[in-house]
């Protein structure tokens, strides 16, 4: 039998379970809004953890998952990558910096092609 897989939030160990299909229909979405730099950012991590977390124990609630004490960002950042793992998401990294250029679409606007309509 394997390990249950945990998740450390504030210092603390949390089992987490993959999530149903119902519970996925949640954290997929939520997923697209992943973030720390606004309350709905925030908001979708911890409604992706609370769905692990409930998957592995019924009795937590959205409010238990609010009120968990000391949890840094690296912990959350681990905690949700692992949730993703669990789900089969691919995590990729974003990497500061400068924007990289696009390839240009072929169009005849961008390939100076002109109209012959008089």
């Amino acid at each position: 039998m394997t390990e249950p897989a945990t998740i450390t939030l504030g210092g603390r160990d949390f089992p987490v379970a993959p999530l149903t299909l119902g519970q996925m229909k949640q954290a997929g979405p939520a997923f697209t809004r992943i973030g720390i730099d606004t309350p709905e950012g925030m908001g979708a991590q911890t409604t992706i953890i609370y769905l692990a977390l409930h998957a592995a124990d019924p009795k937590i609630t959205p409010a238990d998952v609010d009120a968990i004490v000391g949890v840094t960002f690296p912990e959350l950042k681990a905690a949700v990558e692992k949730v993703a793992k669990l789900m089969g998401v691919e995590m990729k990294e974003i990497v500061p910096g400068e924007a990289q250029p696009v390839e240009p679409a072929t169009s005849a606007a961008s390939t100076g092609q002109t109209s012959t309509a008089a």
